[in-house]
């Protein structure tokens, strides 16, 4: 079978045996894809530098038709981003970021986007850069290369004059008519306006922070919803959104 190189990110990794792994890898060009890599733990090998989560690297693949697993060949160590192993903080970001990608992105879906989108991501959070902007611009990103685009578009009509709040319709996919119902969730239009400038790759410098974690919240909120489930690592990152709550 032919081999693929091309550039990776780590997003999950099972101990095979004292010498091997388990992987699921995020190819630039492949997407999504889970491989074992024999050998990999061993001192020499032809992984250089470790197979490691959330580390970017040069990867080696056969794929075969039928076969759920891959064949990992080799690795080549690109890039490690070190401040989500000593940070906390941005430690859970980074994992919630990577789950988010394993289960929105079918496998064998390349989408360059998503993948570009975050390795920046990674990169900012690096930097030391607001994690609920880094957060809200990568999950805008998957949902719209994964096909659930949300519509943020406010009309006078649909603002609520007391409390300045619009509908957002997770099942509907955005910014709604109508009245109230279960299912249907008050968003801030200020909420609405930051996010729209994270979208635009604007840092909003007057925004205050609550308003920038709610422009993140949001989207969080509306990708579980999508998902049907709730992802293991949202909690960690939005303690208030665990158990179903918006």
């Amino acid at each position: 079978m032919p081999t693929i190189t091309e550039q990776a990110i780590c997003i999950r990794q099972w101990d095979f045996s004292e010498t091997s792994q388990t992987v699921s890898l995020f190819g630039r060009d492949t997407g999504v894809f889970r491989g074992i890599a024999k050998g990999s733990r061993r001192p020499k090998s032809n992984f250089s530098g470790g197979l490691d989560l959330l580390t970017l690297g040069d990867v080696v693949s056969i794929i075969k038709p039928g076969r759920d697993l891959a064949t990992i060949t080799e690795w080549g160590l690109h890039k490690v981003w070190w401040r989500i192993r000593r940070d906390a903080a941005a430690n859970r970001v980074a994992y919630f970021m990577a789950e988010c990608t394993s289960r929105m992105l079918n496998q064998h879906d390349p989408h360059p986007g998503v993948f570009d989108a975050l390795v920046h991501g990674l990169d900012r959070l690096e930097g030391g850069s607001n994690h609920d902007i880094v957060l809200a611009r990568f999950l805008w990103i998957l949902l719209v290369e994964s096909g659930y685009k949300p519509e943020l578009s406010v009309s006078p009509g649909n603002v609520e004059p007391d409390t300045q709040t619009v509908l957002f319709s997770p099942r509907e996919g955005g910014v709604v008519d109508g009245v109230e119902v279960p299912g249907r969730w008050r968003v801030r239009v200020s909420t609405l306006s930051v996010l729209e400038q994270i979208i635009q790759g604007d840092h909003p410098d007057d925004a205050d922070l609550l308003s920038l974690n709610r422009s993140a919240k949001l989207l969080a909120a509306y990708l579980r919803e999508i998902l049907g489930s709730e992802p293991t690592t949202l909690g960690l990152v939005f303690p208030d959104l665990a158990g179903g709550r918006v």
